[in-house]
């Protein structure tokens, strides 16, 4: 069978996966009242949401980790297609965590601080299976010319650093983005499928892009299951069960092409989130109290300026398609 039709089938099997979990689950988690309780201060058109269902992120989850469980058996160069899911259900777990505490206990969720511990420490963990124990050394693509360089030696230590740095931002950056009904589903829809386009324009580079193509068609048609109970109106939220998963997916992906740079242009909408909030909070701070945005994340500023929620969506995700298609003119200059 042809990678093609691999890819192909994995596609339907993730998405009929994603679609048959939530149909079973989503009776389940309301039963048991695992609901969301909206931010006070948020935009005051949220407040309708209170009660709405959260922990969604286990409908895409749970077929992926039956997946990444399978693939390594039947064809073990698959392996790091599962190390990258093992390091998503990782922090799925650290999100699943923070949503238990936030619906059952209070509704801060953990401390910063604690968050911070296990989020870097997972970082950690699989950087130094990325340095030194995956088969390959990590490379490094130049964008535009196609140049490939090996990160050998101590280079391996500073680019280390980067590494853990890189998995942790992207991660919240992610997370950050899941605020508005349909929002960071469609954008990883999206985003996943450029990034399966840009694999297989490096396929002549690379040996890792058939692992690292075949986790972007997954997430694709995870999140396009989701999309089912997650569009608006949602019926369900992914919470940071689900958010701070494919961050972390997004990161091993692009660190498993060599292309972590990508991020700043086919995951522009993510970088950006995230930066909103980092200068919102900087600037506040610097200045006792003042605001660039209305509030942020940046798309939280657009509704306070009066978009209605599903423009703002539309917006966003066409963003991310001029976003996507930039991103491939880097890899691959037509």
């Amino acid at each position: 069978m042809t990678p093609f039709w691999q890819a192909v089938i994995l596609f339907f099997v993730m998405l009929i996966g994603t679609v048959l979990t939530g149909l079973i689950g989503l009776p389940l988690i309301r039963k048991f009242q695992l609901v969301q309780t909206v931010r006070d201060d948020g935009p005051k058109t949220h407040f309708v949401k209170s009660g709405t269902p959260t922990f969604g992120g286990i409908f895409f989850l749970l077929p992926l980790t039956i997946i990444a469980i399978i693939l390594p058996l039947a064809r073990p160069k698959l392996l790091s297609f599962s190390v990258v899911a093992l390091l998503m259900l990782l922090f799925s777990l650290v999100g699943f965590i923070d949503d238990f505490i936030k619906v059952k206990v209070n509704k801060k969720g953990l401390s910063v601080s604690q968050k911070t511990i296990l989020l870097g420490l997972f970082s950690v963990l699989f950087t130094l299976w990325y340095l030194f124990v995956m088969t390959d050394d990590p490379i490094l693509i130049l964008p535009l010319v196609r140049k490939v360089l090996v990160i050998s030696g101590w280079w391996k230590l500073l680019y280390g650093v980067f590494v853990v740095l890189f998995i942790f931002y992207i991660s919240n950056a992610v997370n950050i983005t899941d605020g508005l009904d349909g929002l960071l589903s469609g954008l990883t829809v999206i985003t996943s499928l450029f990034l399966a386009l840009t694999a297989w324009l490096l396929k002549d580079l690379i040996e890792t892009y058939f692992p690292a193509m075949l986790l972007s068609i997954v997430l694709a048609a995870g999140c396009l299951g989701f999309l089912v109970f997650n569009r608006h109106p949602a019926k369900i939220f992914m919470g940071d069960t689900g958010s701070q998963a494919l961050g972390a997916g997004f990161a091993g992906i692009t660190l498993m092409l060599g292309v972590p740079w990508l991020m700043l242009i086919t995951g522009f909408v993510f970088v950006f989130e995230g930066l909103s909030v980092v200068l919102q909070f900087l600037y506040f701070r610097r200045t006792g109290g003042k605001r660039i945005f209305r509030m942020a994340p940046i798309h939280h500023h657009f509704e306070l300026c009066g978009w209605k929620e599903t423009k703002v969506v539309v917006v966003f995700w066409l963003v991310a398609i001029i976003c996507g298609a930039l991103g491939l003119l880097t890899i691959y200059p037509f």
